[in-house]
């Protein structure tokens, strides 16, 4: 149950300045179309965590108890996957290639019909990133990651100590990968190793992306943002107290990232500035 007067935010998709999808834990989603917020109607009452879409009308959300909602352009309709693992985010490429994923190493994929993938982990799953379904970048709880090769997950070693869970990953090219998590935990991957980096922050990240390899955000708790510029992270000035759960953008002078009570900043390439539901 969220606190504040607007929902607690918990990922977007954005499709232009004038399309955005907003989910959280009111369970319903809401559409930015370029002037005003506007409430979608559901059947759903669960906690969404993660939205995506292939396009303006093939979008899916996904949450607690492992509610599916499906848009194709005219009504949200819940999907009975067979699964009722709480899901926790959606990654793909189309319409007919996409995974959703959650608690428990819950994974399953879509390609026409859903079908189980084996994610050779017991450890939730927050985030998922690839160029391509040969090379997805998986992470979890307690540092999990593993990698899939497009036909199964291969067990890879922990990149963290059991204390720190990583949430966000996303990568300028498979041989240059981020992945953020727990205690300001930031994870460098050039093809060959992981390796740390300074974030120069303790508070906990919780999504990360980018527009080039020298351009990327970073997001977290107590309205933490950092930005990458190809050398080094630095502290940016959200404008906010809130906490920020995902980023997402276009390019550089246009991202978006949400939090806590209804929380939605929009950065322009000089500022952040709220946008809020």
């Amino acid at each position: 149950m969220f606190i504040g007067e607007h929902p607690d935010l918990l990922d977007l998709w954005v499709f232009d300045e004038k399309n955005i999808y907003v989910v959280g834990k009111d369970g319903i989603p809401q559409n930015w179309d370029g002037i005003e917020w506007t409430p979608v109607r559901t059947n759903n009452t669960n906690p969404l965590m993660g939205v995506w879409g292939a396009h303006e009308k093939d979008i899916y959300a996904v949450g607690i108890g492992g509610v599916v909602l499906h848009f194709e352009g005219k009504e949200w309709k819940t999907i009975d996957t067979g699964s009722y693992d709480s899901l926790n985010g959606i990654y793909g490429f189309s319409s007919d290639c996409l995974f959703i994923y959650g608690v428990g190493g819950r994974v399953l994929y879509w390609s026409g019909e859903w079908e189980y993938r084996e994610p050779n982990t017991i450890h939730d799953l927050f985030c998922f990133w690839g160029e391509s379904i040969d090379r997805i970048y998986a992470v979890g709880g307690e540092g999990t990651y593993r990698l899939y090769n497009g036909k199964e997950f291969l067990r890879q070693e922990e990149l963290t100590e059991e204390t720190v869970s990583l949430y966000g990953v996303w990568g300028a090219s498979s041989n240059d990968v981020y992945a953020v998590g727990s205690d300001g935990v930031i994870l460098h991957f050039d093809g060959e190793a992981w390796s740390p980096m300074e974030s120069g922050t303790k508070e906990y990240l919780l999504g990360v992306w980018g527009n080039s390899a020298n351009d990327i955000f970073a997001v977290g708790d107590n309205s933490v943002i950092l930005h990458y510029d190809g050398k080094q992270w630095t502290p940016m000035d959200s404008g906010t107290e809130r906490y920020l759960t995902k980023v997402r953008g276009l390019r550089s002078d246009c991202v978006y990232a949400v939090g806590d009570d209804g929380c939605v900043l929009h950065y322009d390439g000089d500022q952040w500035k709220d946008m809020s539901l």
